[in-house]
């Protein structure tokens, strides 16, 4: 959310867009919020900083003082994560039937992904089209 990213995103602002967050609009701050999002979410922003700001000063801070820093994680490998998730879930084989497809799955995941974009897009003020596919939890987004 905005809230959680500001620093990165008025950092981002000053040194990429070179705008002074504090001389532009609601309205003109909300598109290049929606910008910086966009290339959050697609991992595509220049620099790791604008990602987490508070890990990237902590690590700066302790390579600084030369304390040996293992480097910071440039990607992202969903596989490891299914990897570790279903090591700490080994079961029987005779309950493999209950587990979803790989379609089911490819699914669901695209659902959660838009259930989020539709969230993100209902904090930046955007009109979502009632038709948009997804059914939403109204109580979670709606004042």
């Amino acid at each position: 959310s905005f809230y959680n990213k500001t620093q990165e995103f008025r950092t981002w602002l000053l040194e990429e867009r070179k705008i002074n967050p504090e001389a532009i609009s609601k309205d003109q701050e909300r598109k290049e919020f929606a910008v910086f999002v966009e290339d959050y979410n697609t991992a595509t922003l220049p620099h790791e900083k604008y990602y987490h700001m508070e890990a990237y000063e902590r690590r700066m801070t302790s390579l600084r003082a030369g304390e040996f820093v293992p480097p910071a994680e440039d990607s992202y490998d969903p596989e490891a994560d299914i990897r570790a998730h279903s090591l700490r879930h080994k079961r029987a084989p005779a309950e493999h039937e209950s587990y979803l497809s790989k379609e089911e799955l490819m699914e669901l995941r695209k659902v959660q992904s838009e259930r989020v974009e539709v969230g993100k897009m209902k904090l930046l003020g955007m009109e979502v089209k009632q038709n948009f596919g997804v059914r939403m939890d109204r109580t979670m987004f709606d004042d």
